[in-house]
């Protein structure tokens, strides 16, 4: 009986062991970056970004965003598998202490020098007793989370389809994006406010030729967006967009 306690007592730190690790959170900057295929070592400004849930790259105007599938620790190390857009596997292996990220592709290996890594520290839950006011009533506290689901979620007006035709009309296709015939499609992120207007504007995913710079001026200029609710009340709530560049 003992033997199966000390054994349940190691299994339960291992698990808080390896929730302390997911919970982490980072951010990182290197300024070069030594391709193991060819040996050399090329000169390029990237940061990185990463939790339990996502992994992503910011190389000048271009953010590379990955879905995170797993992260296990070993030492000093923090191993991730990741997917790209094109669903192919990403392996990278962080470690912090000898500030470097490995970066796996298939054949196609890098290894990023990192010369800044900070760690984010995850917000304190107030567990105190609730406040009130002079007559012993509770005070409300206004809800400023972001959701990233909601009983009722934002929307544009009219829905997907003028949304659709808003960028249809107002999307300047970028001469530099003509002159490299590139195609394909900017995902951003924003957030929905209680008032319907947007902030917290990001590119998860740009193709580069200036048109992840287009599709943030655009949304910039979108009208107010039918808020998100939650059990009645107005939230802020976190949406996607995907925004098309084809050329003409």
């Amino acid at each position: 009986m003992k033997s199966e306690f000390k054994i349940f007592i190691v299994l339960l730190l291992l698990f808080l062991f390896q929730q302390k690790i997911n919970a982490q959170q980072f951010e990182a900057h290197s300024s070069q970056y030594k391709d193991f295929t060819s040996g050399q070592t090329s000169i390029e400004e990237t940061n990185f970004d990463f939790d339990s849930t996502s992994f992503t790259m910011h190389m000048g105007q271009m953010n590379v965003y990955f879905g995170l599938v797993d992260m296990q620790g070993a030492g000093s190390n923090r191993n991730y598998r990741l997917l790209d857009k094109n669903d192919d596997t990403i392996y990278v292996t962080f470690n912090p202490r000898s500030k470097y990220i490995d970066y796996r592709l298939k054949t196609y290996y890098l290894r990023y020098i990192l010369d800044k890594v900070k760690e984010i520290k995850p917000e304190v839950i107030d567990t105190s007793p609730p406040k009130l006011d002079s007559l012993g009533n509770e005070l409300i506290i206004e809800d400023t989370s972001i959701y990233e689901e909601a009983d009722v979620m934002p929307e544009f007006p009219g829905g997907k389809g003028e949304m659709v035709a808003f960028f249809t009309k107002n999307i300047h296709y970028p001469k530099e994006a003509e002159k490299n015939k590139t195609k394909g499609f900017v995902k951003l992120m924003a957030v929905v406010e209680k008032d319907g207007t947007l902030t917290n504007i990001l590119v998860m995913n740009d193709i580069g030729s200036g048109c992840g710079a287009e599709a943030v001026r655009v949304v910039k200029t979108m009208p107010v967006w039918n808020p998100g609710e939650n059990k009645g009340e107005s939230v802020r709530v976190r949406v996607e967009m995907m925004v098309g560049f084809m050329p003409k």
